[in-house]
């Protein structure tokens, strides 16, 4: 075997390593709908929106697309959400402050899972810890503004909001596709980075994934 063959083999097998981790977690956070009496969303949810958000990045920034931790942090981004109490996920109606606090610690949660995963270590951390950020700095976990929010979680941002928004939710029914690309446009440099969002409003929503 050539010495270029077993860096190949060795790159791969790495590859393959990450891609069977990100199922094992991937797996893991499906199963956490077992809880709530919803199984199967968590997975429909995943898969339209990791769809969504790399046809965003391949308009915005083609070169991220080449990293196949993008798909993983896309995947992963809800990983922390395994360690949110079932009854404040399914709670109807308003959430007390305590239990804000609770959905909140999820982007963090996730990036203390992922963090000793060296392959999940870059590109997916990034969208795992930073997708709740917001572009006028009053998103969270830590409060991040504009360009300090990595790029691949503020393309993120955008794809999972607009999925959010146009599917039922325990607190909100589902927007039209029309209503929600305008609510995404209100929000431009308030929420979300105001290219991101000119990208997305001139985007071909893509077709739904078969699960």
């Amino acid at each position: 075997m050539t010495e270029n063959a077993t860096t190949t083999t060795t790159i791969d097998s790495g590859l393959d390593g990450a891609a069977a981790t990100v199922e094992a977690l991937a797996r893991a956070l499906e199963l956490h709908d077992y809880g709530r009496g919803r199984f199967g969303e968590t997975a429909a949810h995943t898969a339209r929106v990791t769809q969504l958000a790399l046809a965003l990045a391949e308009v915005v920034a083609p070169e991220l697309v080449l990293d196949p931790q993008l798909a993983y942090g896309f995947r992963l981004h809800d990983i922390g959400m395994i360690g949110v109490p079932t009854s404040t996920l399914t709670k109807p109606g308003a959430l007390s402050p305590a239990e804000v606090d609770e959905i909140r610690e999820h982007p963090w949660l996730g990036e203390r899972i992922v963090a000793p995963v060296p392959a999940l270590g870059g590109t997916a951390r990034q969208v795992i810890a930073c997708h709740h950020e917001r572009w006028d700095g009053s998103g969270y976990p830590r409060g991040l503004r504009g360009i300090e929010i990595p790029l691949p979680a503020r393309v993120f941002a955008v794809a999972d909001s607009f999925d959010a928004m146009t599917h039922d939710q325990p607190y909100s029914p589902a927007m039209t596709e029309e209503a929600a690309r305008e609510e995404i446009l209100a929000k431009a440099g308030v929420d979300f980075d105001p290219e991101v969002v000119a990208a997305f409003t001139a985007l071909e929503l893509p077709a739904q994934p078969s699960l």
